[in-house]
């Protein structure tokens, strides 16, 4: 067994929704040092084109809770590389902090449409892509989907329990075509989102609730999404794997909430 050859990409497409920094970035760049084609979405043109140059992928700037854009994506990608097998990493997914003592109609259903109703996109259009050629589908979900979550992050958190469902759900009806599905649950991570939103003096204090005793980084995760999309992983399927430095194992995920954006509670 030539393991080396395993890890290697060549031949094969992923189309990577949310690629424009942080984790996606991330992602983007492993696909594609392993020797993947990449399709770079994003909301934002400017970072779409930026991460494609610097990775020679394909940018498509795209809104990804559009049902038409995301026809419209996994479509360019199937013309554009119409053969080998073809992968999905679904990075797209933030925190909108709300409470059941002050949670209106419009957050929750935002945060859900963010969360689970584009992946339920994903899913559809990219299984319909993959038919006959085989693929992979990483899901990028949270520690908040796995543990008991409350107060402003209860929201987020039962979204994130619904696509931890979803994907396994999706794993077991996709698997006899040849298609795996996974989810990658990262715990604190910097992202340039949460480093923005949080002083410096947050990360070395949750570091000591961490049973690895630092805070997570993007290429932790974009580490496991890269295994989950290799031919290194073509017997797993419909698991939900944690990235998070022992987090998940204590009581209520052990490290306290993040801010999502400048100015939060």
């Amino acid at each position: 067994m030539n393991y080396t050859k395993l890890l290697s990409l060549e031949g094969r497409t992923y189309v990577v929704l949310g690629a424009g920094d942080g984790i996606g970035e991330q992602v983007v760049r492993a696909l594609a040092q392993c020797g993947g084609r990449v399709l770079c979405v994003d909301s934002s043109a400017e970072r779409a084109e930026r991460v494609a140059a610097a990775n020679e992928g394909v940018p498509i700037v795209a809104d990804v809770t559009s049902r038409a854009d995301m026809e419209r994506v996994f479509s360019t990608a199937a013309a554009m590389f119409p053969t080998g097998p073809l992968g999905l990493v679904d990075v797209v997914g933030m925190v909108l902090r709300t409470t059941l003592s002050d949670a209106d109609d419009v957050t929750w259903r935002r945060q859900f449409q963010m969360v689970i109703d584009h992946a339920w996109l994903a899913l559809h259009f990219g299984a319909r892509a993959m038919e006959g050629r085989g693929g992979s589908m990483v899901f990028i979900g949270s520690i908040a989907g796995s543990v008991v979550r409350n107060g402003p992050a209860l929201a987020y958190a039962s979204a994130k329990a619904g696509l931890h469902h979803l994907a396994r759900g999706a794993a077991l009806e996709l698997a006899p075509k040849g298609i795996r599905v996974n989810v990658v649950a990262p715990g604190l991570t910097r992202t340039p989102r949460l480093l923005q939103s949080n002083p410096e003096s947050y990360w070395p204090d949750q570091a000591t609730r961490i049973p690895m005793g630092r805070v997570g980084e993007t290429t932790d995760v974009a580490s496991a999404v890269l295994y989950l999309s290799s031919p290194l992983a073509e017997y797993v399927t419909g698991n939900i794997i944690a990235v998070d430095g022992g987090s998940s194992l204590s009581t209520g995920g052990g490290f306290s909430l993040a801010k999502s954006q400048p100015g939060s509670d």
